[in-house]
């Protein structure tokens, strides 16, 4: 079997490690667009060779492909990668109740998506789903073993549309818990900044499904502190509160527990410690090679024909 997988060059989080192990069990090819080539998807993908491949796997979301998405349906043994199909379901998210309907316009493929909840929801719409969790990359994340002098820290972005619930939380955490929210480059400045942080606060509030940075800050030692996704999503990563990871419900709830941290910073330091076992034995990249290529080898599926309910003509005279 050949594949080919089509990345970015410039990527938040690199898939690298992921890519490499596939790649000892595949004859991969790997090719990572530039920006310019990205936004002129449609001449970019034309010009691949994509028939030479038995399959194709897209690392490029949605949400970035954009009107181009037509050009997939030129693909046999597609593959596409996604991580933000839970902006399907948000009611603030631009691509609200757009992903299903443009996976099934482009026809068979198969959807490797990262979250237990979010991809039986998908499947359920007809979709070949494989639902394969996040992780974080073990030969750049780990535990410096050095001091943490930051008490409550969140890395990351508050101003995307989709993340509307996520800003006032995180506010409010600041202007009465002390949180300090930060930005950093990718590499070193974020390892150091994630090791430097003792309780790093969550907020994937209405994602149904946990990103990355958790995965990523409990590698680093952090105990995380994160918002419960609730359905199967925590027995299907191992998460559990109290245990390995400190959820939350709601605003009054994270003050609460919160308060309750403060004053057992024993409690704190055992659960981040039972955390980074956790994502040490079961989440890293290299963990995930195996469902990947299982994934990728798998016999392709057709999108299945959804039978539409029956008319109120049809349910009152039978038939």
């Amino acid at each position: 079997m050949k594949l080919l997988i089509v990345s970015r060059e410039v990527r938040a989080s690199s898939l690298d490690t992921l890519f490499d192990g596939i790649a000892k069990h595949i004859d991969t090819t790997i090719v990572k667009l530039t920006r310019a080539q990205r936004i002129d998807f449609t001449n970019t993908v034309n010009q691949l060779d994509h028939e030479n491949y038995d399959r194709v796997m897209i690392d490029v979301p949605l949400s970035r492909i954009g009107k181009h998405y037509k050009v997939l349906r030129n693909i046999s043994g597609l593959i596409l990668y996604e991580q933000d199909a839970w902006m399907e379901f948000s009611k603030y998210s631009t691509y609200r109740n757009k992903f299903i309907k443009t996976y099934r316009s482009i026809g068979p493929c198969r959807l490797i998506l990262t979250g237990c909840n979010v991809g039986e929801r998908i499947r359920s719409a007809g979709l070949d789903v494989v639902a394969i969790p996040k992780s974080y990359d073990e030969n750049h994340l780990r535990n410096l073993h050095i001091e943490r002098d930051i008490e409550l820290g969140y890395i990351g972005r508050i101003k995307t549309r989709a993340y509307r619930d996520r800003r006032p939380f995180l506010e409010k955490m600041v202007a009465e818990k002390g949180l300090q929210m930060l930005r950093t480059h990718p590499g070193e400045e974020y390892l150091q900044t994630l090791n430097r942080i003792k309780i790093f606060v969550s907020a994937d509030i209405g994602f149904d499904e946990y990103m990355q940075k958790n995965f990523e800050a409990m590698a680093c030692g952090c105990m995380l502190f994160a918002c419960r996704q609730g359905g199967k999503e925590e027995a299907w990563l191992g998460f559990r509160h109290m245990e390995n990871v400190v959820l939350y419900d709601d605003m009054d709830d994270a003050q609460g527990k919160l308060d309750m941290l403060s004053k057992n910073p024993d409690l704190v330091e055992e659960v981040a410690r039972k955390g980074e076992e956790l994502v040490r034995e079961h989440h890293t990249m290299g963990s995930r090679v195996k469902p990947y290529v299982e994934a990728i080898k798998a016999e392709m599926k057709p999108v299945q024909v959804l039978q539409k309910p029956p008319s109120r003509w049809r349910r009152f005279f039978g038939g």
